[in-house]
């Protein structure tokens, strides 16, 4: 039965310009198997595990072709140019080069051949360097139905193509909040032609490098779509028309972490968004979207002040879609993590109300607020900001006296 043995790390070779996306990892090995090569194989797939991370499926097809290039004499003579990229280029540029350290022959009673190896692994380096954002993929949103009514005819659309829009429009929202590394979930098909291309003899063993880079997801964010549909109603008033235009949407969403499938964060969208009669239902698209967007990233990132640099120039730390200009936000003092004496759980706490900001201009990654109402010596680096929806806007907005009726103040005939 073929066991393996592992070593530690020795050391990383950084490889030329010629290969400027690779690095060399070192790695010293032992294999065991009923014959030389079995073990050597053994020892060289150890190696390959350890730097670049293996399926069951590639495991069995390197076994085999690591057991051919151990069938000749090129493991001992590694340091001949020829011999080295002969290796790499049967590889298929998983080894590099490796050098035999140790052969133990088996003894009387015994089967098994012990090998140790010193092999040079190429990995693929991203030009994403030192992302330490924790990954998210958003995935399409499941629907409850084939169509939903949502456009300016009354007629039926696609639920898949809505919700496919809306994944992409959420997708957008936390790349540009560039506080998660967002994964690529699509185009299955064109990245499976890819892969197909570089295991390939059409490309150098090098570029096979590339392959095997693809990331886990920490976060996932999943949803269903229960309704999405569009009220029309057309008034007409002396020969005028006005027509109105409701969206109605009702869905539910949760952020899940994928290795123990733990909801991180749940909630539900029901609500209405009146547009335009020239407006798109990308629009309500858009703005269910930003609902989701900011509903996951006030609880995980929310806003935060960056730097105070006057009343009317104070840095916000995000910008793109999440945050527009003319938005309206509260601020906090820093806050503070107390314990839930229920669960041990810790939570955090917005501080005491600063007073307001107003947004002026807006970047990919930051935006510009300035202080409309409270003290700017007592604005601190690291508040937290929540934005003042127009809901709460309107319920702070005096409400005027009931006006006494007036001849033509109805839209009934005016009688002379």
């Amino acid at each position: 039965m073929k066991k393996i043995l592992c070593y530690v790390l020795l050391g990383v070779i950084y490889t030329s310009t010629s290969m400027a996306k690779t690095v060399m990892e070192s790695r010293q090995t032992s294999g065991f198997g009923s014959s030389y090569q079995e073990a050597l194989a053994a020892a060289l797939l150890e190696a390959v595990r350890q730097v670049r991370g293996l399926e069951i499926g590639t495991e069995k097809q390197l076994q085999m072709e690591f057991q051919q290039i151990a069938t000749g004499s090129s493991e001992t003579t590694t340091a001949k140019a020829g011999v080295k990229e002969d290796i790499y280029t049967r590889s298929k540029g998983w080894i590099d080069s490796y050098e035999v350290i140790e052969v133990v022959k088996p003894e009387a009673g015994e089967s098994s051949w012990e090998v140790t190896v010193l092999a040079n692994i190429p990995k693929f380096q991203s030009d994403i360097k030192n992302d330490t954002r924790k990954s998210i993929a958003i995935m399409p949103f499941r629907f409850a139905t084939a169509t939903f009514a949502v456009n300016d005819q009354g007629k039926t659309t696609n639920a898949y193509q809505l919700s496919k829009r809306l994944k992409d429009r959420i997708q957008s929202g936390f790349t540009q909040s560039r506080k998660f590394a967002v994964l690529n979930r699509d185009y299955g098909e064109e990245f499976e032609s890819e892969t197909r291309l570089l295991s390939s003899k059409h490309v150098p063993a090098s570029e096979a490098g590339r392959l095997g880079q693809v990331l886990g997801a920490d976060f996932m964010v999943v949803g269903n779509i229960f309704d999405l549909s569009t009220k029309v109603e057309i008034s007409t008033f002396y020969g005028m028309t006005d027509t109105k235009m409701v969206d109605r949407i009702d869905l539910s969403y949760q952020v899940i972490e994928v290795a123990t499938q733990k909801v991180m964060w749940a909630d539900t969208v029901s609500q209405e968004f009146p547009r335009k009669k020239d407006q798109k239902n990308t629009v309500t698209l858009d703005a269910v979207a930003n609902i989701v967007v900011s509903g996951v990233m006030d609880v995980i990132y929310p806003v935060k002040v960056m730097d105070v640099v006057s009343q009317s120039e104070i840095y916000l730390n995000q910008g793109g879609d999440r945050i527009k200009v003319g938005d309206r936000f509260e601020l906090f003092t820093k806050g503070r993590k107390i314990v839930d004496p229920d669960t041990g759980m810790p939570i955090k706490v917005d501080g005491s109300k600063l007073g307001e900001l107003s947004v002026l201009t807006v970047l990919p990654k930051y935006a510009i607020a300035e202080l409309i109402d409270g003290e700017l010596k007592r604005v601190q680096k690291g508040a937290v900001v929540r934005l003042i929806t127009q809901e709460e806007g309107a319920n702070n907005t005096p409400v005027s006296k009931e006006a006494r009726p007036t001849a033509g103040s109805s839209e009934a005939p005016i009688q002379w």
